[in-house]
């Protein structure tokens, strides 16, 4: 029986070990790669030819259809197993359309790993149960990458996108000052981001806002 190749990406070398231990255990693994970074992934997947990619949402810096779509390219029959702690609707809700068939959190236990891989492997899903949860909250909304928000809140990103402050927003919108950071914390956890830098690039790469 051929062996399942598989490679990892996280940015703790920790991480990266725990998961090569792990796995290691099992004679059917083969650890092929690892990277602390989605950067130029293409080029190593395309040498090393992985059965299983698994890696950190949070590391993905473009639409995550994006990244699957370039590595389909250089390895057609690479499958995708998320290992994170992110539990924001959307991010989880657009990794699984755009073809992310297993997700577990970074206290996965070995068994649970190395199962969750052999799902993954066999063109089955495997997603822990609290992320099932968020997913099925996310799909019976029927999300998109705007239709999470309310309309407030995407007049709210819209201007944040041109770089006004919370208090000239909160100026042009008629509304407080206070009501305007809230709306925009909400903005930035829906989103799944931390920094109103990457919110801007967020929302341009999901072309909520558009390219000047």
């Amino acid at each position: 029986m051929d062996k399942i190749k598989v490679y990892i990406v996280d940015d703790y070398y920790l991480i990266r070990e725990g998961v090569k231990k792990s796995l290691k255990q099992n004679s059917e693994i083969e650890i092929v790669g690892e990277s602390n970074s989605l950067s130029d992934l293409a080029t190593s997947i395309k040498t090393s030819q992985p059965d299983v990619l698994i890696f950190e949402l949070n590391l993905c810096q473009q639409p995550i259809r994006d990244l699957i779509e370039n590595l389909k390219k250089v390895n057609a029959r690479v499958k995708f197993l998320i290992i994170s702690d992110c539990d924001c609707e959307l991010p989880l809700v657009m990794a699984v359309r755009a073809g992310v068939t297993g997700f577990v959190r970074k206290n996965v236990s070995k068994e649970e790993l190395l199962h969750a891989v052999q799902q993954v492997y066999t063109n089955k899903e495997y997603y822990v149960s609290d992320v099932t949860q968020v997913l099925l909250k996310g799909f019976l909304a029927n999300q998109t990458s705007d239709s999470i928000f309310s309309d407030r809140e995407l007049e709210v990103l819209r201007y944040i996108c041109k770089g006004r402050s919370n208090e000239q927003i909160a100026d042009i919108l008629f509304i407080s000052e206070k009501t305007i950071a809230t709306h925009r914390r909400n903005i930035m956890k829906k989103a799944g981001v931390k920094k109103s830098t990457e919110l801007i690039v967020w929302a341009l790469d999901n072309k909520i806002v558009a390219r000047n």
